[in-house]
């Protein structure tokens, strides 16, 4: 009997889901890394080989069972990238199709049930995706820490670092955030920053630690400057957005922005100009969290390209997802 199978891979781990194709949850199963340009090809390709084995060996299944599966995988970002991860993943072994996409495919799929719309990430980096009725496709953001990522908890607590160390030299008024970084990242004085910040382990992840703190100073103490942060990062994301919106046509139309992403649980000051920005152009949005966590839907996305999605499989989906559902951003 066949199956699905919908893959979310990224830079910190690998999780699977194997479903009936009625939408009914048998099996998850999950593993290290996968993004072959965070780890490397080798690692890459035993992740991806060990959450599959797994995921199908728990269900009793058989690999060449499977009717459909879909790998939403971060690192996949040209056609090389889709050529060196479809090289790692078809000597698995599994029958019937088989998509590679994305991450944020899949992110899409889990907001809006394959609907035209739109989603935005913002988690330690930040991308905005959307697809209109004709199928057109659509990606902002997306260019990592380097070249972009605004609105993303690396970039919040960045500009958090940054925020602090401009108070303490005097430049701006005091802030709770000089404190905050003292007292994070375990420094005796914030003039220890600077050796902090040249060391390994002052990395991406990290950096994106401290936009909790960001968070805290903004809300529970009132802090503007910490405010102001969380206002620029709603206003980043809602540009990203409005791109999307603006290069698929859809500003006239209903349709749904899923919010993925810890950033977005910062509060108004970030969720406000946000929605504002989007609202502004697309008066008609509906904004709101994703419904699924992303593996979701990944098996959203395989009945999608089966013809197979309906409302009953959604319902039937979500009955039996338990607490996949709390994965969620």
């Amino acid at each position: 009997m066949g199956y699905m199978i919908g893959v979310d891979g990224g830079a910190t781990g690998t999780v699977a889901i194997l479903t009936e194709t009625d939408g009914t949850v048998l099996q998850t199963a999950k593993a290290k890394a996968s993004n072959y340009i965070a780890v490397g090809k080798d690692d890459a390709k035993a992740a991806l080989h060990a959450v599959i084995h797994e995921v199908v060996e728990k269900a009793g299944k058989s690999l060449q069972d499977c009717t459909v599966a879909v790998f939403g995988l971060a690192g996949l970002n040209s056609d090389h990238d889709a050529e060196v991860y479809r090289s790692l993943i078809e000597p698995i072994g599994l029958g019937g199709e088989l998509y590679i996409e994305n991450d944020i495919v899949i992110a899409w799929a889990a907001a809006t049930n394959c609907d035209p719309g739109v989603v935005v990430i913002a988690g330690t980096g930040s991308s905005a995706f959307g697809v209109n009725a004709e199928g057109q496709r659509v990606k902002t953001l997306g260019w990592d820490y380097i070249l972009a990522d605004q609105g993303s908890g690396y970039w919040i607590g960045l500009e958090g670092v940054r925020t602090a160390i401009k108070s303490w030299d005097g430049r701006i008024p005091p802030t709770p955030l000089l404190e905050a970084m003292v007292r994070h990242y375990k420094l005796e004085k914030a003039e220890e920053m600077l050796t902090y910040a040249h060391s390994p382990a002052f990395d991406k992840t990290n950096i994106a630690s401290f936009a909790k703190e960001v968070s805290r100073c903004a809300n529970e103490e009132n802090d503007i400057a910490a405010q102001t942060i969380l206002s620029r990062a709603g206003d980043e994301l809602g540009q990203a957005v409005v791109a999307v919106i603006q290069r698929l046509g859809i500003a006239g139309d209903t349709f749904t922005v899923g919010m993925v992403g810890g950033a977005f649980r910062s509060g108004e000051y970030l969720t406000k100009p946000f929605e504002e920005k989007i609202l502004a152009t697309a008066p008609n949005a509906n904004i709101q969290f994703a419904r699924y966590p992303s593996v979701i839907g990944a098996v959203i996305y395989a009945h999608y390209k089966h013809g197979t999605l309906n409302n009953q499989l959604l319902q039937t989906l979500e009955n039996s997802a338990g607490d996949l559902l709390r994965w969620k951003s």
